[in-house]
C-alpha cells in the first residue's frame, strides 16, 4: 500500500487490507486492476459514534505482543469483536503511545484481537485496557467479470463522493487506484 497525497491529483496505490483512513475522505475516481478473473474488493466505512461493544472488565489485564495482537485474561475481550471490526484502544494504565490508535480486526476470537494498522502498537504487559469497537457497513464492492479481468473504472464526478472513516477489507489480487479531491 502506498500513497502520494502531495501531487495534484492525490493517489492512492492499494494492493494489500488495511485501514485507509480515519476521517472522512473524498473520492473522485476508483481504478481496479484485477489480477485475475472474478476477483474483487471491499471497502468498507464505520462510524465513531456507532460503537458495537466497549470494555473495561475490572482486574483483568491484556498484553500486547508482536506490535499487532492484544491477548485478554478471562473474558477481557468479547465476543462481539469480530472479523472486519474497527478497534479502539482509549485508556490504558500502561503506555499512551497505546491509546487511539484505530486499527482494523483481521483476526478475532479466544479472547484475542489481531489487527492491521501501519502504525501498530507497542509491546506491554499485564495492562488494563478501555476500548471500543466499531461496526463496519459496505461502503463499496468491484468485481471483475466472471471471465474478464479487465480494469474497472468508477469514477464519481467532479464533485466525488464522500465516505466516513474507510477500510479496504478485502483485495483478492491486483491493485486498487484511489484518486481523492
Amino acid at each position: 500500500m502506498s500513497n502520494d497525497t502531495t501531487s495534484t491529483p492525490k493517489l492512492w496505490v492499494l494492493d494489500t487490507v488495511g485501514m485507509l483512513t480515519t476521517r472522512p475522505v473524498c473520492i473522485s475516481k476508483i481504478i481496479y486492476v484485477p489480477s485475475a478473473a472474478a476477483d474483487d474488493i471491499l471497502f468498507k466505512q464505520w462510524n465513531d459514534e456507532s460503537t458495537i461493544a466497549t470494555g473495561c472488565k475490572v482486574g483483568e489485564t491484556a498484553t500486547i505482543t508482536g506490535n499487532d495482537t492484544i491477548t485478554g485474561s478471562g473474558t477481557a475481550l468479547p465476543s462481539t469483536i469480530v472479523d472486519g471490526s474497527v478497534f479502539e484502544i482509549i485508556q490504558s494504565s500502561g503506555l499512551a503511545v497505546n491509546k487511539g490508535v484505530k486499527a482494523l480486526v483481521k483476526t478475532a476470537g479466544n479472547d484475542t484481537v489481531v489487527v492491521i494498522w501501519d502504525d501498530k502498537w507497542t509491546n506491554e504487559a499485564a495492562v488494563v485496557y478501555t476500548w471500543r469497537t466499531f461496526g463496519t457497513t459496505t461502503a463499496l464492492v468491484l468485481k471483475a467479470g466472471a471471465s474478464d479481468a479487465s480494469p474497472i473504472h468508477l469514477d464519481f464526478g467532479e464533485k466525488g463522493r464522500w465516505f466516513q472513516n474507510l477500510v479496504l477489507e478485502t483485495i483478492d489480487g491486483g491493485t486498487v487506484y484511489v484518486y481523492l479531491l
